[in-house]
């Protein structure tokens, strides 16, 4: 994770404060040009995340890959993104985000050995319910997710307020939070297709997620609204 300095919060203004929280995430999925991973992670570690960085708004830059593990054992397909990075951004609404995300696509055309990124543009629709990983370093499991066509608003408040915390059933998951699509995108070369971003993270390994499953109650998971046809989940490592 590539982070800006904050000190504490004891007499500084209120204003001030809101500038150091978190009101959006941009979630950047990108794939190396064939036959160029070693370059395009050399850069992705480090010029590119500390250019990120540098950005006006940015608090944070965590850069992740997909897990060879799929805990949907085939059921979902993973999306075609092998590399993510997660942006905690600081905003005044969601369209201030318009120059880093032109900045974003620059790096990615500018380098050879990236290929062009999705840039999808959510902001927290839940608290963050559960507590911190013990290592900073931890794995997280996403979840892309769809309500049901006409029972959008009963997913969402299902989601939010029940969902996230059912989740918390499975022992590797520590934390969980709910993010929601903003309506300004500039979503680079795929369309943010997924109304809800779930983020949980965990401890152990994805085996151990799915040894998990066979251990909880399935009455604790209920999926009224979720339109299977229109989601994914994967875990993602950091690199």
């Amino acid at each position: 994770m590539v982070s800006k300095g904050v000190g504490g919060e004891k007499g500084m203004s209120s204003l001030r404060v809101l500038r150091q929280q978190r009101s959006h995430v941009l979630f950047v999925l990108s794939n190396a040009t064939p036959g160029s991973e070693q370059k395009f992670l050399h850069w992705y570690r480090d010029a590119y995340s500390r250019t990120l960085t540098d950005q006006q708004g940015v608090l944070d830059v965590r850069n992740y890959e997909q897990h060879e593990i799929d805990i949907t054992q085939g059921r979902h397909p993973r999306l075609p993104y092998r590399f993510l990075t997660l942006c905690s951004l600081s905003l005044d609404g969601a369209q201030e985000a318009e120059s880093l995300l032109e900045r974003i696509a620059t790096l990615h055309r500018e380098q050879p050995a990236a290929q062009a990124p999705a840039t999808w543009l959510y902001y927290p629709l839940s608290d963050k319910v559960g507590r911190s990983p013990d290592d900073d370093a931890s794995m997280i499991t996403l979840a892309f997710a769809n309500g049901l066509p006409g029972r959008e608003g009963e997913f969402r408040e299902w989601y939010a307020t029940r969902h996230i915390r059912h989740a918390l059933n499975i022992p590797a998951l520590v934390s969980g939070q709910c993010f929601e699509r903003t309506q300004f995108q500039r979503c680079g070369s795929m369309e943010a297709q997924f109304a809800m971003i779930a983020l949980y993270e965990q401890t152990g390994t994805p085996q151990d997620i799915l040894d998990s499953f066979a251990t909880i109650e399935l009455s604790k998971f209920d999926f009224p609204a979720l339109d299977l046809s229109r989601f994914a989940e994967w875990v993602y490592r950091p690199v």
